[in-house]
């Protein structure tokens, strides 16, 4: 059996009533956090961007952008959601350490607006989308844990994984079996391979860092109607000759499907905590910790010592980064992040303003902060250090391990937890009262009759 047929049947297998209870629970948060996530990217340059080139390349009116009664079709409503959720870096994490700097990872919300799309525009209910969420989320898990090292160490960018998943959310919502799920990846992977140019150390960040995943996503979409259709892709595009492994890993054999593990994918992703580069967390928080305890004016610092992981240092802490011009930068800028924690006691979206970028108070913090490798975290990302130094000498420690990290897996959010973070994301832009409704929406999805019914509470007052 192909890759692929064995993922579509993953896929088909996964049906609502076979789907434990805490995955159910924890699906039904994860959408509250991405509705969350786009809300707070609506009102970007990037989220008004691809909102107006979806309405000008739409076809009929399908499915719904989120904020807005506006409906595109479904390829166009994927384009102009996806980046606005994927805006302020405040989506979910899947990832898997393979090595010291080399991290297996994704943000599977971001295929999310595929099940979102086509749910909408076929009628389906709460408990349909819910099935095909987790059944995508499973397919990206499975694929990350396959791989002999990371799309990124291949110089591939990491949402290469996401036609796949968007596949079997598209495949199972619209009713293809088993042989047109894997059609359908075949036809997606073929061409959808992203250059990690878009994440990669030494490069500026730019825009399209927003979007790279919802192209790939709605590439996805369109393989599934292809494929519902009767057209062909490669059964083998992940192991064969010239296929997804060979092309990107070296050979065919650099990918591995592993049995089923004990636990659900959709349970193991990290829902993120604060808007930044995933692998900044620990020692984000680790700052904030000791300013707040030990009230700690910036004025007082002396340097800022951050000891993370091998890929945190390169990653987040090369030259290009350490002075950043854009939102897109300053969210993978350990230099920008850590003088921010220290100037705002949090790291939130307000802190993305321009002005912060030349402010001689930040610049100034970014020049005492350095950032140290320490192999005792590379199996534990994000788990971090900081250690301040004071001008009068002092110095301040603080550990703070992956678990300490709210909205990491082996410590989830709760439902409060995700309102804060859609309050917070939210900013001025939506009332309490209208979040409340839209988080009681999604929290009894599994109940609704029609997904459909969520996205008008979504609007955003005018």
């Amino acid at each position: 059996m192909s890759v692929t047929k064995n993922l579509a049947e993953v896929a088909l297998d996964l049906n609502f009533e076979r789907i434990p209870g805490e995955a159910v629970e924890q699906a039904k948060l994860l959408i509250a956090d991405t509705l969350a996530c786009a809300i707070g990217g609506y009102d970007s340059k990037t989220g008004r961007i691809c909102r107006e080139t979806a309405k000008e390349i739409s076809g009929p009116p399908e499915a719904t952008i989120i904020g807005e009664t506006t409906k595109v079709s479904c390829s166009a409503a994927v384009l102009a959601n996806e980046p606005m959720i994927r805006y302020l870096d405040y989506n979910d994490d899947m990832s898997i350490a393979l090595a010291p700097g080399d991290i297996a990872a994704a943000h599977p919300s971001d295929a999310l607006p595929v099940a979102f799309a086509v749910g909408e525009k076929l009628g389906a209910s709460g408990k349909d989308v819910i099935a095909a969420m987790v059944a995508g989320y499973e397919v990206i898990g499975r694929l990350l844990e396959g791989y002999a090292t990371s799309l990124e160490v291949a110089n591939f960018h990491h949402g290469t994984a996401l036609p796949y998943g968007a596949c079997a959310m598209a495949g199972r919502l619209m009713g293809l079996d088993a042989e047109q799920i894997s059609m359908a990846m075949g036809i997606a992977g073929s061409f959808t391979v992203a250059l990690n140019i878009l994440d990669a150390e030494g490069e500026e960040y730019v825009m399209t860092k927003n979007l790279v995943d919802g192209c790939l996503a709605e590439r996805g979409l369109l393989a599934a109607i292809l494929a519902k259709k009767g057209l062909t892709g490669p059964s083998r595009i992940i192991e064969g000759n010239k296929g997804f492994a060979h092309a990107i890993f070296g050979a065919p054999d650099k990918f591995k499907l592993k049995p089923a593990g004990n636990r659900l994918w959709v349970l193991t992703t990290t829902v993120k905590g604060m808007c930044a580069e995933a692998y900044t967390h620990g020692h984000i928080r680790a700052t904030t910790h000791l300013v707040k305890q030990y009230g700690i004016k910036p004025e007082q610092i002396e340097s800022i010592t951050i000891r993370t992981n091998k890929r945190t240092c390169f990653h987040t802490g090369d030259p290009v980064k350490k002075y950043p011009k854009n939102k897109e930068t300053a969210d993978h800028s350990s230099y920008f992040l850590t003088a921010m924690a220290v100037l705002e006691g949090a790291v939130t979206p307000r802190i993305y303003k321009d002005e912060n970028y030349s402010d001689p108070r930040v610049i100034a913090l970014i020049d005492r902060t350095t950032l140290e490798h320490g192999p005792e975290f590379d199996a534990i990302v994000p788990a971090a250090e900081a250690i301040i130094t004071t001008k009068d000498g002092k110095r301040y420690r603080k550990r703070v391990e992956r678990e300490d990290l709210k909205g990491d897996p082996r410590n989830r959010m709760n439902a409060n937890d995700i309102r804060t973070k859609f309050v917070e994301c939210a900013g001025e832009a939506m009332p309490v009262e209208q979040i409340d409704r839209i988080m009681d929406a999604c929290m009894a999805l599994d109940r609704a009759e029609k997904f459909a019914d969520l996205m008008p509470l979504l609007v955003l007052p005018r």
